[in-house]
């Protein structure tokens, strides 16, 4: 357990001044927010487990243990020792043994336990107990324990013999599990004789509590509350700590966090919630909502028009990029029963309904119900492309809720169309809109809404009046962008935005200032990664007669280039399987592979085992080709997945790759659409997988319809998609020409670093890249561009995991200007805008190292804990700091004198530390060897470092 610093001059104030001085007393307070977490959900999400040092969870919960162990936090079961409820998982055990009840909890419906009954203690330490502990919980939470006086009331010595079985009990329990933490609610009346026993105390209701008979929430009477302070100063004063878990008003939340403030103020933990207790947080932490529900799904059964899987989805090819960007992410749902539509939690901000999407028509009465209730709920509702409803009540019934003007049927031209109102801050943001005489709805914004476009029909005919639509416009609730202003469709079916996704979206879904997670930069320098696929390995070159392609390859780029490469074959082409090879070719192509494989600055990956062409039977894409993998001598008639994923990982392992550099990625080959059973095999052989997407944007197409996500989900697994595309798309499929094309991918690069950075930098080819001379000039000219970048390199793996971390992680409000973050320790770089470095406040952050400013964003550096507290002040004290590195670093000392840390990376390391007084001397020892240094006029330090180096940084006496 990790103890804080309690503010004793603030309880002080607090405990003189009663109740309502505490607000005086927490403006005085210094002291870290003090928060744990309740939660009898019989699924516990692991991030609040992670963000509290202190969880309190149903026994029988599903709930990852590890992680929060791993973060050094600490999860207590719920055990209740006065009742036993009507649906307690052991109530059939009781029974069964015949342990006798000693009344009745008609308000709960529960029966009371009677702990004189030694036979009630043995069991509720043998049994239920000890079931805890083998679960790996780090003790107990013991409720009901006041219910020891509802057994016979007025009956003084029946009250004293349970009220002793408690006690009993629970010294048991420490006695059985000594290393177990034991929090009891309440028992005041024992306090005495366990304060030596007990680690801790829960009260509910201090401050803020919820009336059950009247069923609403109020503050808690100024003498309850007194007479609570007056016990909880007796476990304080005894040194144990104390839990105060209030119930407030989610709609009010300032009263939540007026109660958490008080609570925090005593120096004592804090929960508010509501009495359900199934996690939700109120205060003093609450969930900044980072996901969004976007529904996919159509109803033709034409295979190629068939949107499946949210890959095909609208959502997914054009919003979910820029969601990613502005900190979001996505999660789909396709709808064809009432009983599909998803419950969303507090960490969902809005609900998108796509362009194209179909629901049965039998369904449309509940659809419309459950976004009411989203919107009732506090989600947003963003609407593309048309409203999905065909039954006219359900349409109208729609517009009516959502305050629209209209019933939305189509008014078809002829007409003349009339832009009247345009937003220039968002609309002809890639191509111009102007008036197209396509199909209009009935509708107009809600009342108070921002109109970002709005056009007038006029009609031939005099007798019709004009109408006037609001295609696109943002309002409380959310917001709509409707057809035909979204894009303009160019000749060759590339899509180009009149609309900005960013600012329309954020505007849609309200601006937060919360921290985003980045996956294009690590240590304050954009990221570089390269991965060949396997095609084309055994090929002899045109570049140099006689040769493989992968030895041309080998030899002029990967030995010329000190930089991470992530390699992999397939193996069938390896064992010399496939048709057209010659006899005795695998072991010259396996000699060739291990070579490769043995360069220091290699991963190690598997292209697969037979390179299918397409990995779902009856995909939309399986027309697109002749055969669904490379033909093979032996007769392989049906995909087998296993064979191409666990199979070609244990050949390369076995045959091929270093004995301590197995294999760590698995690259997709072919449509790159994997099926989820073979994501989850990648995933249980605890290898990353990649590959897929479409991000090709380059001058000729400058559209961001052309930059695909980063993650894609298929099921309950998650695709990794490549940052960019291979040389077979920038060079026609490989019919040329060979060199004035794939050069073309630096453009890429540079489209996707302004105006805002989209991606990481991935060199991404295949083997065949060595098969012509002008093919081995394009990468030798990509790669020397490459070298004159300030980059700092990853592995295919690491990014993988970086992008996977970032769909995972959680952020937390913890105050103004303040954040906790949780993670797999991965993803460790955190977007704030601009003015947002000036005001980062090390002292009072947790796990930060530093940040850079670029392209009016704040790059904020974390040290790869699972925890991390992000503060902003407007007087943050000075101190120095990582600024960037080009290769990675890993801190063992910050303090404002000093910075002790380590780099490494295959090719040498330039590391930059700010926050140094102007032109102040610092000694810098690496490796042991000192020289003093001066910083520059702006506080900065810039180093330049071997490939591994120890560095200490120390402030010139």
């Amino acid at each position: 357990m990790k103890f804080r610093f309690i503010n004793v001059s603030a309880l002080f104030t607090a405990l003189r001044f009663g109740v309502f001085g505490l607000v005086a007393a927490l403006n005085a307070s210094a002291a870290e927010p003090l928060a744990f977490y309740v939660n009898y959900s019989a699924t516990v999400p692991t991030a609040p487990l992670l963000a509290h040092e202190t969880s309190i969870v149903h026994p029988d919960a599903k709930v990852d243990l590890d992680a929060a162990h791993r973060a050094g936090n600490t999860v207590l079961a719920y055990l209740s020792i006065g009742e036993i409820a009507s649906d307690a998982p052991y109530r059939g055990e009781v029974l069964k043994r015949g342990l006798p009840f000693a009344g009745r909890n008609e308000t709960w419906k529960s029966d009371l336990i009677d702990l004189a009954d030694a036979r009630w203690r043995e069991f509720l330490v043998d049994e239920l107990a000890t079931q805890i502990a083998k679960k790996g919980y780090d003790g107990f939470f013991l409720d009901t324990a006041d219910s020891v006086d509802l057994i016979a009331p007025g009956n003084t010595a029946r009250t004293t013999s349970a009220r002793a079985g408690l006690v009993t009990l629970v010294k048991q329990l420490r006695t059985s599990f000594p290393q177990k933490r034991i929090v009891i609610n309440r028992g005041f009346f024992a306090f005495d004789e366990l304060r030596d026993t007990v680690d801790g105390v829960l009260v509910e209701s201090l401050f803020e509590t919820h009336d059950f008979t009247v069923k609403n929430y109020r503050a808690v009477a100024t003498p309850e509350t007194e007479a609570l302070l007056a016990e909880l100063k007796r476990v304080a004063d005894a040194g144990r700590s104390v839990y105060v878990l209030d119930y407030a008003d989610p709609a009010k939340p300032e009263r939540a966090d007026h109660a958490a403030d008080r609570i925090r103020a005593l120096g004592y933990h804090a929960f508010v919630s509501t009495p359900t207790l199934d996690g939700k947080m109120l205060a003093p932490l609450r969930v900044v909502p980072r996901r969004i529900c976007a529904f996919f799904g159509n109803l033709t059964e034409v295979q190629v028009d068939q949107i499946r899987w949210p890959a095909e989805s609208f959502v997914a090819q054009r919003l979910q990029a820029p969601l990613e960007w502005l900190g979001y992410e996505v999660d789909y749902h396709r709808i064809l029963t009432a009983t599909d539509l998803p419950t969303l939690s507090d960490d969902y901000r809005g609900v998108i309904l796509p362009r194209a999407w179909e629901i049965p028509s039998s369904i449309e009465p509940a659809v419309v119900d459950w976004l009411i209730a989203q919107r009732e709920a506090g989600k947003k509702i963003i609407i593309f492309g048309t409203l999905p409803f065909n039954d006219p009540e359900q349409r109208l019934r729609f517009t009516t809720a959502f305050n629209l003007v209209g019933d939305g049927s189509i008014i078809g031209p002829p007409f003349q169309v009339d832009v009247i109102t345009k937003d220039a801050a968002v609309m002809d943001y890639e191509a111009p809109v102007t008036g197209l005489p396509a199909n209009f709805l009935r509708l107009r914004a809600p009342e108070g809404a921002e109109k970002i476009l709005s056009v007038r029909a006029r009609f031939k005919q005099p007798e019709k009046q004009p109408v006037t639509f609001d295609p696109i416009f943002t309002c409380e609730w959310g917001g709509m962008a409707m057809d035909p202003y979204l894009f303009f469709r160019r000749a060759d079916y590339r899509d180009f935005w009149h609309l900005n996704p960013f600012e329309f979206l954020e505007r849609a879904l309200g601006k937060t200032d919360a921290p985003a997670p980045d996956t294009t930069t690590r240590d304050g320098l954009r990221m570089y990664m390269s991965h060949i696929d396997g095609d084309g390995f055994g090929s002899f070159s045109h570049t140099e007669a006689g040769r493989r392609s992968a030895e041309v390859v080998r030899d002029r780029i990967l030995k010329k280039y000190p930089l991470p490469v992530t390699v992999s074959v397939i193996e069938a082409e390896m064992r010399g399987l496939v048709l057209h090879q010659q006899p005795n070719e695998s072991a010259e192509l396996e000699a060739i592979a291990r070579d490769i494989l043995r360069l220091p600055h290699i991963e190690v990956a598997s292209h697969s085992f037979s390179h299918p062409f397409f990995w779902i039977t009856g995909d939309r894409t399986e027309s697109f080709y002749d055969e669904q993998n490379l033909e093979l001598k032996q007769k392989y008639d049906n995909l087998d997945l296993t064979r191409e994923i666990d199979g070609s990982v244990r050949y390369i392992n076995e045959k091929l790759a270093p004995p301590d550099r197995p294999v760590k990625v698995f690259l997709w080959s072919g449509n790159c659409r994997p099926p989820p059973e073979a994501l989850a095999l990648t995933r249980r052989l605890g290898i990353e997988n990649l590959n897929g997407g479409d991000t090709i944007i380059t001058a000729r197409n400058r559209t961001l319809t052309a930059i695909s996500p980063r993650t894609m989900p298929w099921g309950d697994e998650l695709q990794i998609f490549a940052p960019n595309q291979n040389e077979n798309v920038y060079t026609n499929n490989w019919r040329g020409p060979l060199f004035g094309t794939y050069v073309h991918v630096i453009d890429t690069f540079k489209l996707t670093e302004s105006p805002r950075r989209m991606k990481p930098v991935n060199v991404y080819y295949h083997f065949y890249s060595g098969d012509y001379p002008a093919a081995v000039q394009a990468l030798e000219t990509i790669h020397d561009w490459v070298m004159t970048q300030p980059l700092h390199s990853v592995t295919v793996s690491h990014y993988a995991r970086m992008a996977r971390d970032a769909r995972d992680t959680a952020i937390f409000a913890a105050g103004q200007d303040r954040w906790l973050i949780t993670s797999r320790g991965e993803s460790r770089t955190f977007r704030l805008p601009e003015n947002a470095a000036s005001r980062i406040d090390l002292a009072r952050s947790e796990g930060v190292t530093g940040w850079s400013v670029y392209q009016n964003e704040t790059y904020v550096h974390t040290d790869g804990s699972p925890r991390v507290i992000l503060a902003l002040s407007d007087r943050p004290g000075r101190q120095p700091y990582l600024e960037t590195s080009s290769g990675e670093i890993n801190f063992t000392e910050r303090t404002p004198a000093k910075l002790a840390f380590s780099v490494s990376d295959t090719r040498p390391i330039t590391t930059v530390l700010a926050g140094f007084p102007a032109s102040s001397s610092v000694r810098v020892t690496v490796d042991g060897e000192t020289k003093p240094l001066t910083a520059d006029a702006t506080g900065r330090v810039k180093l330049s470092l071997p490939l591994q180096a120890n560095v200490i940084v120390e402030a010139a006496p």
